[in-house]
């Protein structure tokens, strides 16, 4: 009984801190200060570390026998035939995601009290962070796919909520309506996998992906399909790459946890996971190896010629996610994992670094800067000019093209939606 204790608390305690400090907040009265808001997040953070580390102790003995494999807490939901298993999957990919995202969240949670010190929506921010912990602890530990898509869920909204942070901007509000529409048109090749592998194999439990290898070749790689387009959405892969660039109008710190650390990364363990599925589509893991090496092109020929910190950092973490995506693909699964951890681990330091390495270029001066540029840029070479053309046509760009028709009929909608409440309204009167 102590592994389903302390699986519930790794992932219910961020989530019940973020609830304590929303309610407080909506309650009315004054509002509480900024100690006692990080207070009560730092506090769920910690403890579901803690609660996370005994689970990894667990998993390797130390507390007793081994515990791994499946753990089951019954069902969520069941409907007829129709049910979604709460199930747990403890091994070495779950242990390592939980651990690697509780530390940088906690992390980026103490960096943030200072960093955000006085900013307006400092409590909005902390509840977003627990929000984001609790989503991470359930994709990480997920035993089915019902699981892992409603932590992928909470990933997802709290992103482009972080994204549009400085909402008194209109860019940031584009920027994050720009992710919210990638995510839901990818989110949907999520969704519509769950429910064929529930319909043709009769659950969605990850120990039974093996079984597909039974299924027809055309529905297997269909499925697969489906959620690699899923994982291209989460992790900024080509063509859907233009949101990253513009995800770093949030704060630093969720940039540094997003889009450096976890979240990008999310698509990746996605396919870590159903590494069974791909192996029987030989097809998609085809696509998904072009997909990798030439988003991984892209990125370091585009991260070679921006401008901004953040954004050259941001096409960086993408080169590297490109080739990890190959890595997957070509069945190396360990070393995907370890390359995974070890690149989260770089880009949240760098991109926390990122604001003070700004600071000493300019106190060095922009000489040595421009002098070290020249002395890069002749190595580049091809690779280059090709960066420069790239960027300079915006290819990301032509994309929003298919965003903008949906933005145009929501609003659309919007309107009619409230003329007909206010005609309803008077004719209620």
């Amino acid at each position: 009984m102590l592994i389903h204790w302390t699986l519930g608390l790794a992932a219910s305690l961020p989530f019940l801190s973020a609830l304590v400090l929303g309610v407080r907040v909506l309650s009315g009265g004054s509002r509480p200060s900024e100690r006692f808001a990080f207070s009560v997040v730092e506090g769920g953070l910690s403890l579901s570390l803690l609660a996370t580390t005994a689970v990894a102790l667990q998993f390797g003995g130390v507390l007793g026998p081994a515990v791994g494999g499946e753990v089951s807490f019954g069902n969520w939901l069941q409907l007829g035939s129709y049910f979604i298993p709460a199930v747990a999957l403890v091994d070495t990919a779950a242990v390592a995601l939980a651990l690697l995202g509780a530390v940088l969240t906690l992390l980026v949670a103490r960096f943030s009290r200072t960093y955000l010190h006085k900013d307006p929506g400092f409590h909005r921010f902390f509840v977003l962070l627990a929000l984001f912990a609790s989503g991470v602890q359930f994709v990480a530990f997920a035993g089915a796919l019902d699981v892992m898509f409603a932590g992928w869920e909470l990933i997802g909204i709290s992103s482009a909520m972080f994204i549009g942070f400085f909402h008194e901007r209109d860019e940031p509000v584009r920027s994050s309506l720009r992710t919210f529409a990638t995510y839901r048109l990818c989110d949907a090749g999520f969704l519509m996998a769950m429910v064929a592998v529930h319909e043709l194999l009769g659950t969605t439990r990850l120990a039974e992906l093996p079984r597909v290898a039974g299924l027809p070749s055309w529905e297997v790689e269909l499925i697969a399909g489906l959620l690699l387009l899923a994982a291209m959405g989460k992790s900024a892969m080509l063509p859907f790459s233009g949101w990253l660039p513009r995800a770093m109008e949030g704060p630093t710190p969720s940039s540094a946890l997003f889009y450096g650390g976890i979240s990008i990364h999310m698509g990746l363990f996605l396919l870590l996971r159903v590494s069974p599925l791909l192996a029987a589509a030989p097809a998609t893991e085809v696509v998904g190896v072009i997909v990798g090496l030439g988003t991984a092109l892209y990125a370091s020929a585009v991260a070679r010629t921006h401008t901004d910190a953040k954004g050259a950092l941001a096409h960086a973490t993408l080169a590297q996610v490109g080739l990890i995506l190959a890595e997957i693909c070509l069945g190396f699964t360990t070393l995907a994992t370890v390359h995974l951890t070890c690149h989260a681990l770089l880009r949240v330091f760098q991109f926390l670094r990122a604001p003070n390495t700004i600071h000493d270029a300019h106190r060095i001066g922009h000489g040595a800067i421009a002098h070290a540029a020249a002395t890069e840029a002749p190595t580049t070479g091809v690779l280059w000019r090709y960066g420069v053309s790239l960027h300079r046509l915006r290819v990301e760009e032509l994309l929003d093209r298919l965003v903008v028709p949906v933005l145009a009929l929501a609003r659309r909608l919007d309107r009619l939606d409230r003329g007909l409440r206010r005609a309803f309204d008077r004719g209620a009167r």
